[in-house]
């Protein structure tokens, strides 16, 4: 596999607001909201499958 990047050049350009702090914490917060909200939905889908089949 190949890449179209040939040189370090303008390289912020690939890297949208990583020279924006206060976006990249927003970001952060997000995924780990994220991340959060989905263990919780996984955990109680299994308590109520656990509970059913018992």
């Amino acid at each position: 596999m190949g890449t179209s990047i040939t040189s370090w050049e303008d390289v912020s350009a690939y890297f949208t607001f990583a020279d924006n702090p206060a976006a990249l914490t927003i970001f952060a917060f997000g995924c780990g909201a994220i991340v959060v909200a989905l263990i919780a939905s996984i955990m109680k889908h299994e308590n109520k499958a656990f509970d059913a089949h018992k």
